[in-house]
């Protein structure tokens, strides 16, 4: 669910289920079924698509990347000065820690053209090797001196008022220039890993927030939502009322800035539209009557933390609570937005693409030319049509997407990655399950539910690592 690696992540929409939960014992209505045509479906399409224009590549070429503004060297100098005694003196020198809190000062003060000027010199003084008398040192020694003073440098901006967060926000400024500027790359890996135990799990707390919850960190859920836009405090107050839940984690050194958070939604049956979810006019959920929590939105707040996971841990917990809350719900499942899948059909080879449309052809097989017919014609046509054909071979070409997209074996979309990656099992798709613009244009509506089955965690999870993500049989006729 996905996470800007927040988890940039988008919810999905599900099928329904029966209440038990049985995904096998009866097909789906959503299940393609044999193909009463000896034609491909690619090649029926042949005719289609030979009544549109050849699609035109984007003629906007793409605009040279500006060098950046000339910043003065007195400036430049200045920012090395700061910076020399952080990395070189002992961690508890008074002076060194006042440097430090001059550059932070200018830093936060400073605007976007000057803020790349100061990583620049950050990362000059980060990778220069201190003077020191004798040999210079080299590979893995230089390595490491290089790394203690870049550490010293953080826990010492660590250790200042408000530290921690300021690094969270550095960081996100090292990401952000981190293809311009290739030095950054050793700066990050060490602000990372220890940005990786101040944010350990278990310092952090989890809290459900309410209607009744400070404004300030109402207005933070309806900014930092990054899977399906809160619209109005009416739409937020629904997200947040008594059938619902949503819950976050926090940092104590950072307690009114939610780390990341869940929004949880209570039904009969496995929820399979996110516009029936999110729908303000739909009476309360009886919870008496409720068996299926389900996941439909997870959104990371600080772009500062991608890398440092603690989504998996987040779904535990909420699910330890929901637990001695609700005993009478024992199922718990997402309905996720698929985000990649336009952009790899749209990159699909033709012949790949053949091969999954039909499941009769061979991959020898030349006889049928497909080759006129792209992924990106194809992702047109799902966009625009709804028969029982386009659905199915929708349907088909997701499943293929979650399953078989990276050649590598894992998942290569960021929201079943993070989901198969904590022990869940694809489910089922649900073709119209997002029918928002950003859900068509990012999976031509479709969703997809992964199914947390607690006994099974740990085996789904192993199976990942082998290269085959746990799904459905449902699924699996997809293929």
């Amino acid at each position: 669910m996905s996470a800007n690696e927040s988890l940039d992540m988008s919810r999905d929409s599900e099928n329904v289920r029966d209440a038990s939960g049985d995904t096998d014992s009866r097909p789906s209505a959503n299940l393609p079924g044999p193909d009463p045509s000896p034609q491909s479906i690619l090649a029926r399409w042949g005719k289609w698509w030979g009544k549109k224009d050849s699609a035109k590549p984007d003629g906007a070429a793409k605009a040279d990347v500006a060098a950046p503004p000339t910043v003065a060297a007195r400036h430049l100098t200045r920012w090395r000065n700061l910076l020399r005694p952080c990395f070189q003196a002992r961690l508890t020198d008074v002076a060194a820690n006042r440097s430090a809190l001059a550059w932070q000062e200018q830093y936060q003060a400073a605007d976007a053209v000057h803020r790349r000027a100061m990583i620049e010199v950050l990362t000059e003084m980060a990778n220069t090797p201190p003077a020191a008398p004798g040999p210079a040192p080299e590979g893995a020694a230089l390595a490491k001196i290089l790394s203690d003073g870049r550490v010293r440098f953080f826990k010492r901006l660590n250790g200042l008022p408000d530290g921690l967060r300021f690094l969270l926000g550095l960081r996100a400024d090292l990401l952000h220039w981190r293809k311009a500027l290739p030095g950054i790359a050793p700066l990050d890996a060490d602000l990372q890993e220890l940005l990786s135990h101040w944010f350990d799990v278990g310092l952090l707390e989890l809290q459900r927030m309410t209607w009744d919850s400070p404004a300030s960190l109402l207005e933070k859920l309806m900014i930092y939502e990054a899977v399906h836009e809160i619209s109005s405090w009416t739409d937020l107050r629904n997200r947040l009322d008594s059938d619902r839940r949503c819950y976050a984690f926090f940092h104590p050194q950072i307690p009114n800035e939610p780390l990341i958070f869940v929004e949880v939604a209570f039904c009969a049956e496995m929820a399979d539209s996110v516009q029936s979810l999110l729908d303000e006019s739909a009476p309360l959920e009886d919870l008496d009557k409720a068996r299926w929590a389900i996941f439909y939105s997870i959104s990371n707040t600080q772009a500062g933390l991608r890398g440092v996971s603690f989504g998996n841990f987040l779904l535990k917990r909420v699910i330890d609570e929901l637990n001695r809350d609700l005993p009478k719900v024992k199922k718990f499942a997402t309905l996720s937005p698929i985000p990649g899948f336009a952009d790899w059909l749209k990159k699909l080879p033709p012949p790949r693409l053949a091969d999954i449309t039909d499941k009769r052809r061979k991959p020898s097989d030349t006889q049928v030319d497909t080759a006129a017919v792209t992924g990106a014609q194809v992702l047109t046509r799902l966009q625009q049509d709804d028969d029982a054909e386009t659905q199915a071979l929708g349907l088909r070409l997701a499943a293929h997407y979650l399953v078989h997209g990276n050649p590598g074996g894992q998942p290569v979309d960021p929201v079943a990655r993070f989901h198969l990656g904590n022990g869940a099992r694809i489910e089922r798709l649900v073709w119209g399950a997002d029918l928002s613009k950003k859900g068509k244009a990012q999976s031509c509506s479709m969703m997809v539910n992964y199914l947390y089955d607690l006994d099974e965690l740990d085996a789904n999870l192993s199976k990942l690592g082998y290269g085959k993500p746990e799904m459905s049989r449902a699924i699996a006729r997809l293929l």
